[in-house]
Formats: C-alpha cells, structure tokens, sequence
C-alpha cells in the first residue's frame, strides 16, 4: 500500500439520504467529521461525530418478516373466506362480514406496512452509525461506508503522525504502533515513520 498524502486524498463534503416512509437519515462526510440528521415521527436528532470516534466494522442486523408475512397471508385467507361463505351460503350476514372486513384488514394493514428493521452498522469505536441496509440501494450504502472508512483512516494517519519534540519515543511508539495494529499504516509506512523519527532525534 503506498503512502497517502493527507492533502491530496482526503475528498470533499459527500452525503447520503435515506427515506423510508415518514423517517429519514441524512449523513454529511466532511474531511474530519460526519454530521447526522435522523428525522422520524417521535423525534428528531441532529449531531456531529468526529472521524477518531468511528471504528471499521461492519455489522448487519434485520427482523425475521417470514412470521409477518405469514400472518399477513392468514389474515387476507380469512377475508378471502368470509367473503365466500358470505356469497354462497348463509352463515355468515353482513354486519358479521363488515366487521371481520374491518378487524382483519386493520391487521393485516398494519403486517403489511410495519417497518421491519434491516440496518447496516459502522461500528467498532466509541460512536456507531446505522444506515437503512438497502436505500437506495445497499451497494450505495456500502460505497458510502468506505467513503467513511477511507477519510477516517486518511485523519487518523495525519492526526497521529505529526510529531514534534514534546513527545517522546514512548508516545511515538504507542501511536504508530496503534496505527499500524489498526491496519491504518503498513509495514513499510511503519519502517518510514520509524527511520525519519530516529533521523529527527538526532538533528
């Protein structure tokens, strides 16, 4: 992996909007922050969060709909079958049928258009963000983590190689050591910090 020039790398303000019915979440990347606005019925939140407080996992979390979908289809079964009984036999009347219409199809409005959980979570460090998995569409999503994943390792690396003679070889080696455990730095990125520090202590 070659060296990454913080300077010529680091990418300009890029965002992403989620809408999923009546909520929302917006997330402005800037060089050395990210600013979230989530918008939903109950509540409205806006924050920043800086680059050094986000980690690189990635985690996938979503509801299991298939009991949903079930009673979904039970639901519209029995209207189907009310519905029959009511045209070709007499045992069920109209007041009956109305309201098995009315009870059953609230139900399985609301099976319908609940909002089932299916998030992708950045996590990993003292902040975790949730995106919705697949708005608009999951490769987007993902493009836009690494996007995240990307300015947060180029902020790292500039934040916590710029030394000068207040720190001493202990702090040195606690942070490039930290980067590189971090997969933020490589080996040779390493061996370069280490010989131009050595080099510094000397002049």
């Amino acid at each position: 992996m070659p060296t990454i020039n913080f300077h010529e790398q680091i990418m300009t303000e890029v965002d992403l909007l989620q809408k999923r019915g009546i909520n929302s979440r917006k997330f402005i990347l800037k060089d050395n922050k990210i600013i979230v606005d989530v918008k939903s019925l109950r509540k409205n939140d806006k924050y920043e969060v800086k680059l050094d407080q986000l980690g690189f996992d990635i985690h996938y979390r979503s509801d299991n709909t298939i009991p949903g979908k079930l009673f979904f289809c039970v639901c519209i079964t029995l209207i189907i079958a009310l519905t029959i009984l009511y045209i070709f036999t007499t045992q069920v009347n109209q007041g009956t049928l109305i309201f098995n219409y009315i009870i059953w199809g609230t139900i399985a409005s609301i099976a319908y258009f609940k909002q089932h959980q299916d998030d992708i979570y950045l996590t990993g460090g003292q902040t975790t963000l949730v995106f919705y998995r697949d708005i608009p569409q999951e490769k987007n999503v993902l493009e836009f983590i690494e996007k995240i994943k990307t300015n947060t390792r180029i902020y790292l690396k500039e934040k916590y190689t710029n030394f000068d003679n207040i720190f001493s070889e202990h702090d040195f080696y606690n942070r490039i050591n930290w980067l590189k455990d971090m997969e933020i730095i490589n080996s040779s990125e390493y061996a370069e910090y280490k010989s131009n520090f050595e080099i510094n202590r000397l002049l």
